[in-house]
């Protein structure tokens, strides 16, 4: 007689790993439980053991699946429509529910770096290695002047964008996403300014 039970949920694991960044994102590891999660994503708890054993192993498979479905774009353009085009990723993600989770995730791995860094280290370590390429490459074209730091470069677009967002009040929200391809502009500009960025004939 063959073994009768649950046949097995093929979206369990999407499924779960969705809700943990959502409820992740909302409460950050202090409020996040695996009884909130198996309600949030219509699982019982015992399954939730059965494929991942505890909520730190649980909360590190998700932040690494999801980290993986954002990827630089790494199309050719001078250097200002590269960076443009990777400074609106950035913010266009700071304005979704996940770019909370990766700010939180970045905060709390100075805290908990045993249970976030390495997830975010791969991360970051591959935005890295694109961005240096990026800016490395402009310089090799005569864009840059030679020995501009690439990590400048990069730390100033991003800073000045995360610091944006986090200082603009939610009741301005509004007015910044309905702006935000201007300032992602501006932004890119204000800092090329700063390291004699010279651009190339078709972009004059």
């Amino acid at each position: 007689m063959s073994g009768r039970g649950r046949p097995p949920d093929p979206d369990l694991e999407a499924r779960v790993h969705a809700a943990a960044l959502e409820l992740y994102g909302e409460v950050g590891w202090a409020g996040f439980s695996f009884d909130v999660l198996a309600r949030r994503a219509r699982v019982g708890k015992a399954a939730l053991y059965n494929r991942w054993g505890s909520k730190e192993k649980l909360i590190v498979d998700a932040l690494t699946a999801g980290l993986q479905q954002d990827p630089f774009d790494t199309q050719s353009g001078s250097l200002r429509t590269q960076l443009i085009r990777m400074a609106t990723g950035t913010l266009n993600g700071y304005l979704t529910p996940r770019g909370l989770v990766y700010l939180r995730a970045q905060v709390e791995a100075r805290v908990y770096p045993e249970l976030f860094g390495q997830a975010l280290e791969r991360f970051q370590r591959e935005r890295i290695k694109v961005g240096r390429a990026i800016v490395l490459d402009a310089i090799a074209r005569g864009e840059l002047p030679p020995g501009t730091s690439p990590a400048l470069v990069l730390d100033a677009v991003a800073g000045m964008l995360t610091n944006h967002f986090l200082s603009t009040p939610i009741s301005q929200m509004p007015a910044l996403i309905a702006r935000k391809d201007k300032y992602v502009e501006e932004t890119v500009d204000f800092v090329l300014s700063r390291v004699d960025y010279r651009a190339p004939e078709q972009d004059a």
